[in-house]
């Protein structure tokens, strides 16, 4: 686990911004359906889905449809992918698993409709999301920082 989250970290900063950039726009409206739906804010969706999916390019991401690295049934028939990783029909799935995953935790009622995405991420990480939760928590918040600061 630890070196496929040095992949990551390693691929973020290779590609930086314009690609961070076409992700965030690509999928902005799907996660604002998702924060309208779920109170996560839409930032926190998509800085996620970025670092867990190396922009939707990874093979987890591109052949499951799993932008947030959710561990269940890949089933290799239809992907022709065999994982550990979940599949999904859509990447719209996706989002949905993860919201759905999150609004089944603990935390979730007390943080429901807050904005402090920084309180969303600490949380989500030391419930267990992230092996290293505290470069997980550092990234995703930098990813956050530099696409939804005003």
């Amino acid at each position: 686990m630890k070196i496929s989250f040095f992949v990551l970290i390693t691929f973020f900063s290779f590609f930086g911004y314009s690609q961070q950039h076409k992700y965030f726009s690509d999928y902005k409206d799907l996660a604002q359906q998702m924060e309208e739906k779920y109170s996560i804010p839409s930032c926190v969706i998509l800085a996620v889905g970025y670092l867990e999916s190396g922009g939707g390019t990874s093979k987890v991401g591109r052949l499951l449809h799993n932008h947030f690295g959710i561990v269940g049934p890949s089933k290799p028939a239809i992907s022709g992918y065999k994982s550990s990783y979940k599949y999904f029909p859509t990447v719209d799935d996706s989002f949905i698993g993860f919201c759905e995953l999150i609004s089944s935790k603990k935390y979730y009622e007390k943080l429901k409709g807050s904005k402090d995405t920084s309180k969303w991420v600490n949380s989500i990480a030391s419930g267990g999301y992230a092996a290293d939760a505290k470069l997980w928590s550092k990234t995703v918040n930098a990813i956050i920082k530099k696409h939804c600061s005003n």
